[in-house]
């Protein structure tokens, strides 16, 4: 598959990458935080990359429409999403990230209800929120189903 112009432009200012056999299909970690990736720079890295270990988004213009490109990863440990402009239409995505074992979803806007949708996640073992509203009920929900998981809710460990 060949890359678009604005596509190789990307690959090449961002990363140094000069042509398509330069881009890995597997990272550790890639530290994207405050480098003002949009949607579009999201879905380039997807598109190539299929596997992260970690995966740092903190602080980019990104919102729930992009999180539909995370879903092209076979594989992704810990996704830092904190101060993302999502909300709970992120979710129905990010729940398909099954390898997901650190989630943060710090100053975003979602809810407790996402908090909640979150619970089908198997192998997470830390989810960190910030919910603008605390409804207990959804949140000792999600505990109920996933006991093995430190939920920390606005940067406190939440017990029910």
């Amino acid at each position: 598959m060949r890359l678009s112009k604005k596509e190789r432009r990307f690959w090449k200012t961002k990363f140094s990458f000069k042509d398509i056999k330069s881009i890995p299909e597997e990272m550790e970690h890639l530290n994207l935080r405050d480098e003002d990736f949009g949607n579009e720079e999201l879905c380039f890295i997807t598109s190539r990359i299929r596997i992260i270990d970690r995966l740092d988004l903190d602080s980019n213009p990104l919102d729930d429409e992009g999180m539909e490109c995370l879903t092209r990863l076979e594989s992704i440990k810990e996704l830092r999403l904190k101060s993302v402009d999502i909300t709970d239409e992120a979710v129905k995505y990010i729940k398909q990230l099954q390898s997901l074992e650190l989630l943060h979803l710090g100053s975003t806007g979602v809810s407790c209800e996402g908090v909640k949708n979150l619970s089908g996640l198997k192998n997470l073992k830390t989810l960190l929120v910030s919910p603008k509203e605390i409804e207990e009920e959804k949140l000792n929900y999600f505990l109920q189903q996933r006991p093995d998981c430190k939920l920390i809710v606005n940067y406190q460990e939440y017990s029910g």
